[in-house]
């Protein structure tokens, strides 16, 4: 008999084999053997086994081979594989460890361990066409930047990081832009591409306003404002323009030329420049503020009218000053004269306006007497005949009236009987005369006076005494004459 007697897998087990020899009467004899059977010999691979380290691209990472077993007395022995990632410092950096374990049914085993080293050293690739890697572009067409995305073989989702740097040239508007795209992979494989914009502003600016005309003429009162002009730039949002006006004197206060210049300058220096001359004359003359006196007039030497002031005004001339003159033109005599009188207003630039009056002077009125006139018939004794008084006279105009006297004598009857006919003549420089005259009647009413001589005689002897005319005569007096006695 053999009885089995399972060990602790299959194929360990003990047989305990007895032959038992036994007689008819049932004496027996037996011997007992006992097999031990163990399964010592682990099984054994069937194909080649793989490298047992290798590197590998993380996209090229080979598949794990199938790896079978056969074994002494397991004839179907499992292979069990197990790969054991362990991470590296990125994603697609780590390490398998793939192990395939071959077991009999009473544990014997065989392994095999392959380390697979796999690394990720392939950079990524841009999925667009590049750009170009210089450009150059004017500041109001500067292009977007492209998008751009790429692509890795072993990273399913690669960033791309653009970044723009500007680098200021030698205006706000001139400047150059750095942009560079970079593809990096987890595991820090990166491409780059990096494009040049150099940018820059060329274009001047343009005025928004329809221009003034470029050459103006103007009356120095009318001169227009200058007009404000703004100005608008391709890249310059706010373009300054600067307003220079320059005064050229001409020959005069109001007469000279303005020049105009608006200059809009952008941020890059490009500059538009407009002129306008502006011609200013004076063409205007002043006028006479006052109404204006009678053209012509006359007057009597004694009334004549003072000249009025006149002033004027000009268009541009603030100060006018008015040039009087007068001109006397002498008449017939000292009083009798014309007068121009001109008033000429002169602006700065010799515009002139002038006014004429001329005067006729005349002297009609004849002097007068300062006294009081004696009477203009008298009568005297010869022995009183007044002295003709002093008349003065006095005129409108002449300051020195000559009065002429004059007296004629008319013989009357006798010699002390007469007339004297008195004339005083007060005649001023034009010959307009009066006169006054006075009668005076002289006669001799008056007898004359005889005087006798008290005398004493001596009579003569005879007792005569003899008397001439002598003696006695004391003597005659007359009021107006001698007395022949």
């Amino acid at each position: 008999t053999e009885t089995r007697t399972d060990g602790n897998c299959a194929n360990s087990y003990t047989l305990t084999r007895t032959w038992t020899a036994t007689d008819d009467c049932g004496n027996e004899t037996s011997f007992t053997q006992t097999v031990i059977v163990s399964d010592n010999t682990a099984p054994t691979f069937n194909e080649t086994l793989p490298t047992a380290e290798i590197t590998a691209e993380c996209d090229d990472v080979a598949e794990a081979v199938v790896l079978t077993a056969a074994d002494n007395c397991d004839s179907d022995v499992p292979v069990v594989f197990e790969e054991n990632r362990t991470d590296g410092n990125c994603a697609n950096s780590y390490t398998l460890t793939r192990v395939w374990t071959a077991t009999d049914d009473c544990g014997n085993e065989t392994s095999f361990t392959q380390t697979v080293t796999v690394s990720d050293n392939t950079a990524p690739t841009f999925n667009e066409t590049l750009p170009l890697a210089e450009i150059t572009a004017e500041c109001d067409d500067v292009a977007e930047a492209v998008v751009l995305t790429a692509a890795d073989n072993c990273d399913s989702d690669v960033p791309v990081e653009f970044t723009e740097t500007r680098t200021d040239g030698n205006c706000a508007n001139s400047y150059t832009l750095t942009r560079v795209w970079t593809a990096t992979d987890d595991c820090g494989n990166e491409t780059s591409f990096t494009q040049t914009v150099t940018v820059s502003d060329n274009t001047a600016p343009t005025f928004n306003e329809t221009l003034p005309l470029a050459e103006i003429t103007a009356e120095c009162d009318d001169v227009a404002e200058a007009v404000v002009l703004t100005a608008a730039d391709n890249c310059d949002s706010d373009v300054p323009v600067e307003f220079t006006e320059t005064r050229t004197d001409g020959n005069c206060a109001n007469s000279y030329t303005l020049t105009r210049v608006w200059t809009a300058t952008d941020d890059c220096g490009n500059e538009t420049s407009f002129t306008q001359t502006v011609t200013v004359s004076d063409n205007t003359a002043p006028t006479f503020n006052e109404t204006l006196p009678l053209a012509e007039i006359t007057a009597e030497c004694d009334d004549v009218a003072e000249a009025v002031v006149l002033t004027a005004a000009d268009n541009c001339d603030a100060d006018v000053p008015v040039e009087f003159t007068e001109t006397r033109t002498d008449g017939n005599c000292a009083n009798s004269y014309t007068l121009t009188r001109t008033w000429t207003a002169t602006d700065d630039c010799g515009n002139e306006t002038s006014f004429t009056q001329t005067v006729t002077v005349s002297d009609n009125t004849a002097p007068t007497f300062n006294e009081t006139l004696p009477l203009a018939e008298i009568t005297a004794e010869c022995d009183d005949v007044v002295e003709a008084v002093v008349l003065t006279a006095a005129d409108n105009c002449d300051s020195d009236i000559p009065v002429e006297f004059t007296e004629t004598r008319t013989d009357g009857n006798c010699a002390n009987s007469y007339t004297l006919t008195r004339t005083w003549t007060a005649t001023d420089d034009c010959g307009n005369e009066t006169s006054f005259t006075q009668i005076v009647i002289v006669s001799d009413n008056t007898a004359p006076e005889v005087t006798c001589n008290d005398i004493t005689v001596q009579l003569d002897a005879n007792g005569v005494a003899t008397i001439t005319v002598d003696d006695i005569n004391g003597g005659a007096t007359d009021n107006c004459g001698t007395i022949d006695t």
